[in-house]
């Protein structure tokens, strides 16, 4: 049996605390740095899954229409922020690709429907830059439409896979159930 005395067990418990308060200190300077480099606007990060390990799913039952935010940030007014991260560049100009600039519209009304908060804008973070997106009345009729579009097709059986690229299908999450898959 080790015996220590007071002095040496107040030692060792103060060193202890000393390198568990450096290590603390030492990731709240990492998560600055990570927060800065990732772009992502101050407040409070509510929801993750740009790792791909999200809790749920948000789901409409009003509209049947489903979806998984990489990010949702609450920012001071209680409002949502939906950012959606993207491995390639940012096309020429301030505007978003429109398929991108729709995952946010989605995402607007699943927030707004599902969470009833608020979602004045999100955030399309390409590879070198990012961009506001703002939610309008022309973004979410875009959406209705568009949406209405892809249940005609669907309807009538004509809904077909909208590029040829085997890069994309293969990280594809409809890839199970696609029967037009390239890889």
């Amino acid at each position: 049996m080790i015996e220590m005395n007071a002095s040496t067990l107040f030692s060792f418990l103060f060193a202890a605390a000393f390198l568990l308060g450096v290590a603390a200190l030492a990731m709240l300077a990492l998560s600055s740095r990570l927060r800065r480099q990732s772009s992502l606007p101050k407040g409070e990060i509510v929801y993750e899954d740009a790792s791909g390990l999200a809790g749920e799913i948000l789901f409409s039952k009003r509209l049947g229409l489903s979806g998984k935010p990489d990010y949702l940030l609450e920012d001071q007014e209680g409002g949502f922020i939906p950012v959606e991260v993207k491995s390639g560049y940012a096309p020429r100009g301030d505007e978003p690709y429109k398929s991108h600039s729709l995952q946010l519209a989605a995402y607007f009304f699943l927030i707004e429907d599902v969470l009833r908060r608020p979602a004045s804008y999100g955030l399309i973070r390409y590879r070198d830059r990012t961009l506001e997106v703002a939610n309008t009345d022309e973004r979410y009729e875009e959406l209705m439409e568009t949406i209405a579009q892809m249940r005609r097709l669907i309807a009538r059986g004509e809904a077909r896979r909208s590029h040829d690229q085997k890069r994309r299908c293969a990280v594809c999450s409809m890839a199970h159930a696609c029967d037009e898959r390239l890889a």
